[in-house]
């Protein structure tokens, strides 16, 4: 698989950034990955997000791309950025990850 190409997108309001969404394409396969959203707390639930993901996923398109991914955390705290998926057309998949945290005293 060769490397993939990024792109990032910044929000801006009366001269500000308040948000910015990065994705990157992998023409080999056809498909992109968001690889982070973020939106400034003070200016989140005002569609700044929503509209990152709008102009993306039409960026991604023209691109060739034919599917699209992307992960965020399960936590209360990734609540906002799950429903900002979710309203921009993603359909959330059941999933779960594991992980162990590996330190001195492991397998002996």
């Amino acid at each position: 698989r060769t490397g993939g190409q990024t792109h990032t997108w910044v929000a801006e309001l009366d001269g500000l950034v308040v948000g910015f969404l990065s994705y990157k394409l992998d023409p080999d396969d056809r498909t992109a990955e968001v690889i982070l959203l973020a939106v400034h707390p003070d200016h989140q639930n005002r569609g700044i997000g929503t509209a990152l993901n709008e102009f993306a996923l039409r960026a991604m398109q023209a691109a060739g791309m034919r599917m699209v991914r992307v992960e965020t955390g399960g936590d209360p705290g990734h609540a906002p950025a799950r429903r900002c998926y979710e309203k921009a057309g993603y359909t959330g998949l059941p999933l779960v990850r594991y992980f162990q945290t590996l330190g001195p005293g492991m397998g002996e």
